[in-house]
């Protein structure tokens, strides 16, 4: 009986370690992919054309409490566009989320609130996951070159996922919203290195995204419609609408 038991704690004690070191592997290697590329400072980030904003919803679904996680993005893509580092913001995230919220209008709403103009967003309400983001971005829209705008976790997958799912990107950055504080946030944290194993799991099955339906409605602004050159420069196909604003 003694014996027996030795070898179950022997067998558990081997599962725990095992499972600890494959989660500090791909969490390490996911974390030396983005080193160098990522920013918390605003002026010196390259610019670029585009803002590949990850969507959250703006309230935690434990609670519905005010979503930090959802804020601190907003205020990183208010300041990326006001700082003119961005001139376009293509807001990926759940049109229908577990909450019946729409993840991408919500944010759009908070940004225009902030002075945002309604002309710079491109709107992908089937970015479920990083990964749907993240493959649709260029396989839909054609964005081939971009800043991810979430918090520093998320941006390392998202690089990560990006460039490795081969699909032609290149002169990818991430800009850090600042990290969530609060309790509930702590479940996302521990979530997040589990998450990063399915990264793995993801890209050597060839995971492909749920939908790869392009689902931006927006109607042609007139600025766009006087801006379909600079459109062309920026490889953006959404249908004959850019959401360029010249500044």
């Amino acid at each position: 009986m003694m014996k027996k038991y030795k070898v179950f704690s022997y067998i558990v004690i081997g599962a725990v370690i095992t499972t600890l070191l494959l989660l500090a592997t791909c969490n390490n290697i996911i974390c030396s992919n983005a080193e160098g590329r990522l920013y918390t400072d605003i002026g010196s980030i390259p610019p670029s054309e585009v803002g590949l904003l990850l969507g959250t919803t703006p309230q935690t679904r434990i609670g519905h409490k005010p979503n930090q996680f959802f804020k601190y993005r907003i205020d990183a893509t208010e300041s990326l566009y006001k700082a003119g580092k961005i001139k376009l913001i293509l807001i990926s995230g759940d049109g229908n989320s577990l909450d019946g919220i729409n993840e991408v209008e919500c944010m759009k709403d908070s940004l225009v609130a902030r002075g945002i103009p309604k002309n710079a967003f491109i709107l992908d309400e089937k970015g479920y996951r990083t990964l749907d983001a993240v493959v649709r971005a260029t396989k839909i829209y054609n964005v081939h070159s971009y800043v991810v705008i979430s918090q520093k976790f998320h941006c390392e997958r998202a690089i990560y996922l990006a460039e490795h799912c081969g699909l032609d990107v290149h002169n990818l950055v991430g800009f850090n919203a600042a990290d969530a504080t609060s309790n509930m946030a702590i479940i996302t944290y521990i979530r997040e290195y589990f998450a990063r194993v399915k990264v793995f799991v993801d890209i050597f099955t060839g995971k492909e995204p749920r939908s790869m339906e392009k689902t931006d409605t927006e109607p042609v602004s007139d600025v766009a419609k006087d801006t379909t050159r600079k459109k062309q420069e920026i490889s953006i196909d959404i249908r004959n609408k850019t959401a360029w604003k010249g500044r």
